[in-house]
């Protein structure tokens, strides 16, 4: 019996190595096409790696960079912020959607945003979701530690010293949770999406033969407010709402 699971773990340990290797193989690939300036050759490679599962910050983003070269503004607009959702305090990434949203038609400016708000948004997105929790497990491990320390110090001034390190941790910790917590509220309560289709024209109903509202093109972000049947009501950073259809946006 053994001996059957040592062959089952071996067995497993290998196929994830393979498959590890597969996948970097892969990606190297990409980057080859890429750099060789076969842009739309390693666009299918990357959308291959992402089929099969496997997600990252830099697979979004030189995805991205792939569907700029081509000038492509939806696509490329859309890996940028896919990359940046991954990993917001990237600077590179950052720069290049800033680059990839002079591409569009659209010039949206964005309304007053409460001060207070703003900076809790952008406190809260300073790290990925996955960044605040392992932040936060590290936090809650040198807060242990720290109490441990404190528990075992032999002089009045230890003692002090490492309380107030232990509770400095643990504010931290609960911090770090709060934090993690807003991001993926922000994230739950707000759908948002890229605008795919070259241009398409709004209507102020769901319905293709409702009036007009405005025009909106390709690389737009909009906030998906709710959806009916195949369209999708939507709003614009400046507050402009409209019905459009859902086929022409690619949720984040």
């Amino acid at each position: 019996m053994k001996f059957r699971i040592f062959i089952f773990l071996f067995t497993m340990a290998a196929l994830a190595t393979a498959q590890n290797v597969s996948d970097e193989n892969a990606f190297a690939k990409a980057n080859t096409s890429y750099t060789d300036g076969n842009y739309q050759e390693a666009i299918n490679s990357y959308e291959t790696i992402l089929q099969s599962g496997k997600q990252s910050a830099e697979l979004f983003f030189n995805l991205g960079n792939a569907h700029y070269k081509l000038n492509q503004v939806g696509p490329a607009v859309y890996n940028y912020e896919r990359a940046l959702q991954l990993n917001p305090s990237d600077k590179e990434i950052k720069n290049n959607l800033k680059f990839a949203q002079q591409m569009r038609v659209d010039d949206v400016q964005p309304l007053a945003e409460n001060p207070v708000k703003k900076f809790l948004k952008e406190m809260a997105t300073w790290l990925s979701i996955d960044m605040w929790a392992y932040v936060s497990i590290m936090m809650a491990l040198v807060c242990v530690l720290t109490f441990l320390l404190y528990h075992y110090a032999t002089t009045t001034g230890k003692k002090r010293l490492f309380l107030l390190l232990s509770m400095g941790f643990l504010i931290a910790m609960i911090l770090s949770v709060v934090a993690a917590t807003y991001s993926r509220n922000l994230m739950e309560e707000d759908t948002q999406a890229i605008v795919y289709s070259t241009e398409t024209v709004t209507r102020a109903e769901p319905k293709p033969d409702a009036d007009p509202s405005f025009a909106i093109h390709e690389g737009t972000k909009v906030t998906i407010l709710e959806e009916y049947q195949e369209w999708a009501h939507v709003e614009l950073a400046n507050g402009s709402k409209s019905w459009m259809p859902l086929a022409d946006l690619k949720k984040l």
